[in-house]
């Protein structure tokens, strides 16, 4: 809780750097997500498994909305979100917390009596939803966190990496032709990236976000330059790539800090998760795989080791949907914390089919 709390208050730093009208927005965003942590939090592992098909299904039929009903920014082409009025809802942010429920379910009332191609129809139709709104790296992001899951339920590695290659295989062959073809934006940031790795000619284009960052970074140096210094040339500066405001406000400290907290949670969550068996065992997982999995990304994007993806950074980038869903995420982690410490749980035995 308290790497979540600092890592927050980074966030507010970095937003009330890149959009200073934006903070106080953002502050209170960050207070609701620790709410959620501690509300979810109280319920146990084993209610979780109750209520997990439940909730995938709401999140799934909302995803299906989003095709019908759904909204798109000014100059965007991407169909992602719902109208709720007060706010808009991106339901494949929930879906990350709801795969990891339903698998946990899943497995845990299985208890060695599955075939993997079951668990794989629950990841691939949350998949395949997100695919076509498009959001090509979440949906590839939640199918990794699937196959952590499995992994941790007992699958073996040469199986999931069999399947993964024939779903690489089939997808480049075709879904990638079409979603290039329709969608511009996905080749250019793959050219983007590749131009900046090399001739680096489209930094006015396709690279300009990441050789802006690139700038705004080295100008941080190690101790950077103190919020308020706006950052104005540089896009999505307080959403997905907030890491580089931060590192621009607080230098190299600010960005080794990021680092920190992220493995921080992460060795918690996998020592969490290795001293239980059960259900609580796979949420540690899962939402230790998400938490820091989605962060590595993030800040892979950030330092331009990977093209642009749009994954925002966890507690915080600047997006409510983000906040709430990591928020349940670490809530997953600390009700298996409370777990080890009430009694022991019903293992789970490992199968294969």
């Amino acid at each position: 809780m308290a790497a979540q709390l600092t890592l927050g208050v980074l966030g507010v730093l970095g937003v009330a750097t890149a959009s200073p009208e934006s903070w106080k927005g953002h502050l209170l965003r960050v207070l609701i997500a620790l709410v959620v942590t501690v509300l979810v939090a109280r319920i146990s592992p084993q209610r979780v498994v109750k209520l997990s098909p439940g909730f995938y299904l709401i999140v799934l039929t909302l995803l299906a909305a989003v095709m019908v009903i759904g909204i798109k920014p000014d100059g965007s082409d991407a169909k992602r979100w719902l109208d709720l009025g007060p706010f808009t809802l991106q339901p494949s942010e929930l879906m990350k917390v709801a795969v990891i429920a339903y698998l946990t379910a899943f497995f845990h009332n299985h208890l060695g009596d599955w075939q993997i191609w079951r668990p794989l129809l629950v990841v691939g139709l949350a998949v395949g939803l997100i695919v076509a709104e498009p959001n090509v790296s979440t949906a590839l992001f939640i199918f990794l966190l699937g196959l952590s899951v499995m992994a941790a339920a007992g699958a073996t590695l040469k199986r999931l990496i069999g399947i993964s290659v024939a779903i690489v295989v089939l997808t480049s062959v075709l879904v990638v032709p079409y979603l290039v073809g329709k969608y511009p934006y996905i080749g250019e940031r793959i050219s983007g990236y590749i131009d900046g790795r090399g001739a680096q000619v489209l930094t006015q284009s396709e690279g300009y976000q990441a050789s802006q960052a690139q700038r705004y970074l080295r100008a941080g140096g190690l101790i950077g330059v103190g919020a308020g210094q706006p950052l104005d040339y540089l896009p999505a500066r307080e959403t997905d790539m907030i890491a580089i405001s931060i590192g621009h406000a607080l230098g190299l400290v600010g960005t080794a800090t990021l680092f920190a907290l992220y493995l921080l949670i992460a060795w918690r969550g996998v020592q969490i998760a290795s001293s239980l068996s059960g259900p609580g065992a796979l949420l540690a997982v899962g939402a230790t795989s998400y938490i820091c999995g989605q962060a590595a990304l993030n800040l892979l994007v950030a330092a331009n080791l990977l093209p642009v993806t749009g994954v925002p950074l966890p507690f915080v980038s600047h997006g409510f949907n983000s906040l709430i869903s990591v928020g349940i995420a670490m809530g997953f982690i600390q009700s298996a914390y409370r777990s080890t410490r009430e009694r022991p749980e019903t293992p789970l035995r490992k199968a294969e089919g």
